[in-house]
């Protein structure tokens, strides 16, 4: 008899293949110029998001993913015998999850998203047990967004069938182990827990996450930064459970190939709405944006509405510079900066858990390399422009405007205050008269003193 469970799995199995498959190249925005600047910024960030060149981490973690759930399934299901003792009596076992985590916007979920792609679709199973072939399914995937426990998980995964079985988490546990084996799911993956992490108690956390790894099948959950620190804090039991196999998803190298062919992609998807030298624009957005891809799309899209705000259609490289310098992308800016200083000083203290990785992962020598020389080239520029004359000063403005790359601005320009009126003597004399009136003693007699 075939076993149904093991071929399954026999689809892509070369990185080569998996990189064909998860690959996503949207077509480029048009008529970009007949809406109005927000909306036509908007529809250029939504088309940009959409982009996915998977890197190297994210074809390995995809491969040992699918690896990992292809090794359950053969192990777990080897005959239709054993099914049938699985089905029926499901072992109690317990799985130690995967933690994915990184930095927020580096493409934790587009990684995740791009697993589903290259699991095993539903596939019939044909036994003399059933009646009809029954349709069995490689992985559960759940969002943490909004739930309030593990039991609400549960009962999701059970969907209309959890009728009865709501006394207590133990039952819906147990039937959700039925219904793992009865499917024959080889792999869970649980996300959005960054959301269970603000204003709530890590301890709702780990109850979700000890639920899910009950169920015995491989699981992988992707985390923040800010909710690793906040395990970190558990007991060791905990700990041993939920933090034995962390994979840290870092940003791309800002010399690397994956970085380059990114930001032209960009530009590609744009619709050569860039006009700026494609190879000073990967420096500068990797610059600004710490090789953090949604940073990169929020740069971009703020870069848009300053070049159509200067009546512009295109994007230069001093749109990009002034976007960095905006309003818009303060908040982002604060968290580039921060990043930098931290990539810089190793031991900084009171640095934010929300930007410092939580396990020990060397920073990358060539982003360490890049920052400080960035940071190296600001300094002899500002020295150079310093020690200009200012007929020097002006000659080099006229050449290089403030904000370009060659003479950044250092603070973003504070809105001027009006300038108070000029004052006149009768101005003045009025104003001391007012003075005098409104000071002036009641005029109400005192009473005789006693």
């Amino acid at each position: 008899m075939t076993n149904i469970f093991s071929m399954r799995f026999d689809g892509p199995d070369t990185l080569a293949d998996i990189r064909r498959l998860v690959t996503v190249h949207p077509d480029p925005v048009t008529g970009l110029e007949e809406l109005s600047p927000a909306l036509a910024a908007e529809r250029l960030s939504e088309a940009l998001k959409t982009i996915f060149l998977p890197n190297q981490f994210s074809l390995d973690f995809i491969k040992d993913s699918v690896d990992r759930a292809r090794s359950f399934s053969a192990e777990s299901f080897s005959t239709d015998q054993q099914y049938q003792r699985r089905l029926y009596h499901p072992p109690e076992d317990e799985a130690f999850p995967i933690c994915l985590t990184g930095l927020a916007g580096v493409g934790k979920s587009q990684t995740s998203s791009a697993l589903m792609k290259v699991m095993p679709g539903p596939a019939s199973y044909a036994s003399a047990h059933y009646h009809e072939p029954h349709t069995l399914i490689s992985y559960w995937y759940a969002s943490a967004r909004g739930k309030a426990g593990g039991r609400q998980l549960l009962e999701d995964f059970l969907g209309g069938d959890a009728t009865g079985v709501r006394a207590n988490t133990s039952k819906l546990l147990t039937e959700c182990r039925r219904r793992v084996n009865r499917d024959a799911v080889s792999l869970m993956m649980l996300e959005e827990m960054q959301h269970q992490s603000t204003g709530q108690g890590v301890a709702r956390i780990t109850d979700i996450l000890l639920t899910m790894a009950g169920l015995g099948v491989p699981m992988i959950y992707v985390a923040n930064y800010s909710l690793g620190h906040k395990l970190l804090t558990r007991n060791s039991e905990d700990k041993q459970r939920l933090l034995s196999d962390p994979r840290v998803m870092l940003p791309d190298h800002p010399n690397s190939k994956a970085w380059e062919e990114y930001v032209r992609e960009c530009i590609r998807v744009s619709g050569r709405r860039v006009s700026a030298d494609p190879a000073a624009l990967v420096h500068e957005l990797y610059r600004w944006t710490f090789g953090i891809k949604r940073l990169a799309v929020q740069l971009i899209k703020v870069a848009y509405l300053e070049a159509r705000a200067a009546r512009r259609h295109t994007i230069a490289l001093e749109d990009v510079n002034n976007a960095y310098l905006s309003a818009s992308y303060s908040s982002s800016r604060n968290d580039v900066e921060e990043l930098i200083r931290i990539s810089v000083h190793k031991n900084k203290t009171g640095a934010r858990p929300d930007l410092r990785c939580p396990f020990p992962v060397p920073v990358q020598s060539n982003v360490l390399a890049f920052t400080k020389q960035d940071r190296a080239a600001r300094v002899s520029e500002k020295v150079f422009v310093a020690a200009l004359t200012a007929e020097e000063r002006k000659n080099f403005e006229q050449i290089h405007p403030p904000g370009s790359a060659s003479n950044p601005s250092s603070k973003p320009e504070r809105e001027k205050k009006p300038a108070l009126p000029k004052q006149t003597r009768e101005g003045l004399e009025d104003a001391y008269s007012r003075l005098l009136f409104e000071s002036k003693p009641s005029t109400k007699p005192r009473g005789p003193a006693k």
